[in-house]
């Protein structure tokens, strides 16, 4: 894209020796995206405010060694499926998979390929591709899937986000990015005074270990209600476990998703994509994570909007829209954040 440059860098090694490089997208007012091989990550956002003040708007890390380290999968591509599969357990085709459960031992959550030192380059001197081939049974998933994701800056500000994938035998996926925000600033205190919109009037309710029930429900009258911008504040403390919710956002095709706005700073993040549903996760499980800058991050430092399919879909199908790819299909899905000043 005109007036958008990227630069190449290295970001450290692996123990096996391996090289991460670093790629920083930049392009007028300041603004920078910086992005890295390991997990596909975003690794850094820097955005002016309407004082024309820089500051790095995402939660993470300054090096290498502390992204092998996170459990908090932040800025990181999540696959093969995000979020929790139940009892890491699926059936498909009349075959059994048993998945590793990485949830507290029970469960199996958002997959490996965050952990995986991926192949990058440079396409038209305009996007970042990242690719990974995943084996099959790797976490116990069947196929091998070849994985695709682009990173596209545009002079407006938009950062795009393009998912691929295929397969050798049937297999479910359902991925996304898993950046926390922060528009005050990622060492500026909470996202409680965020204001939020989700063009949603529907959400998938939760169990107590954070797995569908199966129902969907209306937002109406309820602490999940953002059908119009409202300070995520308000009413955070009326939810179990805060905000880590699924909303259905109907209709096809690149849309609508919602925005995000910090009225103090003027930044403002709005969100479209080809996905089924927002999963909106407040950082409730933050306990002085050390960050960037030696930052401790803490409950509500950040604050996730992940277009993603529903939860559990391989459980709970044909109520949530199904999630299996198949040999000869193609996964493609698309993501765009708009940064701007409101």
């Amino acid at each position: 894209m005109a007036n958008v440059s990227i630069t190449r860098s290295s970001f450290g090694r692996t123990e096996f020796n391996r090289e991460c490089m670093k790629y920083t997208l930049s392009t007028s007012g300041g603004f920078e995206v910086a992005l890295i091989d390991y997990g596909a990550t975003i690794q850094s956002i820097r955005q002016i405010d309407k004082n024309n003040q820089v500051a790095e708007i995402t939660l993470g890390y300054d090096n290498l060694q502390d992204y092998i380290d996170d459990k908090c999968y932040f800025g990181c591509t999540v696959g093969r499926v995000t979020n929790r599969i139940k009892n890491g357990y699926f059936q498909l085709d009349g075959h059994e998979y048993q998945l590793e459960k990485n949830d507290h031992g029970k469960h199996h959550l958002h997959g490996v390929f965050n952990k995986r030192l991926w192949k990058s380059s440079v396409e038209n001197n305009e996007t970042v591709v990242f690719k990974y081939l995943s084996p099959d049974g790797e976490d116990g998933y069947p196929g091998e899937v070849d994985v695709t994701v682009k990173y596209t800056l545009t002079y407006e500000h938009c950062l795009i986000i393009d998912f691929y994938a295929t397969t050798t035998k049937a297999t479910p996926i359902n991925m996304t990015n898993h950046t926390y925000f922060n528009l005050a600033g990622h060492a500026n205190g909470t996202i409680l005074d965020h204001e939020l919109m989700v063009a949603a009037d529907r959400y998938t309710p939760l169990d107590a270990e954070h797995i569908p029930t199966g129902e969907i429900a209306s937002v109406v009258d309820t602490p999940n209600d953002f059908r119009v911008l409202a300070r995520i504040g308000d009413h955070i403390n009326e939810i179990p476990y805060a905000y880590n919710v699924m909303y259905i956002v109907d209709g096809d095709g690149k849309r609508s998703f919602g925005k995000l706005v910090h009225r103090e700073s003027g930044r403002a993040i709005s969100v479209q994509s080809t996905q089924k549903g927002l999963q909106f996760y407040t950082g409730t499980y933050l306990d002085n994570n050390k960050g960037r800058d030696d930052v401790s991050y803490h409950k509500y430092s950040g604050l996730c909007l992940e277009a993603q399919n529903f939860t559990d879909s391989v459980n709970n199908q044909p109520r949530f829209p199904g999630t299996i790819l198949r040999p000869g299909e193609i996964y493609q899905e698309q993501t765009i954040f708009h940064f701007y000043l409101e």
